[in-house]
């Protein structure tokens, strides 16, 4: 198996990393009574320079924001991690090891344990995981598929604000900058491969009336990083050939995705899912549902319940095939 996929990167050579990370996670188990699927677990991946608290910001004004919260009172438990290098997670000191093979390796083992071991005293191994992905988390779940192909963890894919882009799509460098330039009292000694933004309003819809103007001010206050290995290999991650993954597959991207959408690609819904599915071959089955009014964040704008009743009706799709 070729746990590089055939993945080339610009920014630092691919090699093998043999080391040992602490991934962060909160787990969100349904109150009271009887989960809805006690055998099916979600494990949710954030984005690019966000955390696990993008799917539940720990804030009670932005409750309404969370999808944990809202899958969890709709019968599903879910596990939100940090990715290597990303909020409470192990930071390796050189960026370069954080790119997508040791992100959706990772991924992988975490979502292997829910299979095979007790996460917490009184709950057992999960039988199925549904992987959720969010933008970047998308792409380290898409390429977890690759290298795991027929044997990965993963028994459904939704993936949001992850469809294929050119390098000509992706957010200009010049929105990120160095962690330790960008936040020096933060991520002063930290290797300047780490990246994060300050510019968050292209994640929101166009339309300043469509998110809370706090919702946005709390996403730079909550800001974290990633790696400029993997802001230049994500494009080429997207245009690989998912050969061997068999499972169910969803991709949702918001209409109003300012990344993503920006030039109209996703007004043709048959289009885009004809242009999507040819590099998922062997699915079970694949979908393109685009979520009207949505950004790019679709969790974190004034639309994020459409999304949510969205991602719970595939998840208990998926976890009954």
């Amino acid at each position: 198996m070729d746990e590089f996929a055939g993945l080339k990167s610009n920014a630092s050579d691919l090699r093998r990393v043999d080391d040992t990370y602490n991934i962060h996670g909160v787990f969100c188990r349904p109150d009271g009574g009887s989960p809805q699927n006690p055998s099916v677990i979600q494990l949710l991946v954030h984005g690019f320079t966000y955390t696990d608290q993008y799917w539940s910001p720990p804030v009670e004004e932005f409750q309404n924001y969370s999808y944990a919260a809202f899958s969890c009172a709709h019968g599903l438990p879910s596990l939100a991690v940090d990715w290597p290098g990303v909020g409470l997670s192990t930071r390796p000191i050189n960026a370069s090891d954080v790119q997508y093979p040791t992100v959706a390796g990772a991924v992988s083992q975490v979502a292997t344990h829910l299979k095979t071991a007790s996460i917490l005293p009184g709950v057992p191994p999960f039988r199925k995981v549904i992987g959720i992905g969010h933008s970047a988390g998308s792409v380290a779940l898409t390429f977890n598929a690759i290298v795991d192909g027929t044997q990965s963890p993963f028994d459904g894919l939704i993936l949001t604000a992850g469809i294929s882009l050119g390098t000509d799509m992706l957010p200009s460098v010049s929105l990120l900058t160095p962690a330790p330039d960008d936040t020096p009292l933060r991520w002063g000694n930290i290797d300047p491969g780490y990246l994060t933004s300050s510019i968050r309003f292209i994640f929101y819809p166009a339309d300043p009336t469509a998110f809370s103007p706090r919702m946005l001010e709390f996403d730079g206050f909550t800001k974290d990083v990633a790696t400029v290995s993997m802001y230049v290999q994500t494009p080429g991650v997207l245009t690989l050939m998912v050969q061997q993954y068999t499972g169910p597959v969803v991709k949702i991207v918001g209409s109003g995705d300012q990344v993503l959408c920006a030039t109209d690609r996703c007004n043709d819904v048959a289009a885009l899912t004809a242009s999507e599915r040819v590099r998922w071959p062997k699915a079970q089955s694949f979908e393109v549902v685009v979520e009207q009014g949505s950004g790019h964040d679709l969790n974190l704008d004034f639309k994020a319940q459409g999304p949510f009743n969205t991602f719970v009706g595939f998840v208990n799709r998926f976890s009954s095939l």
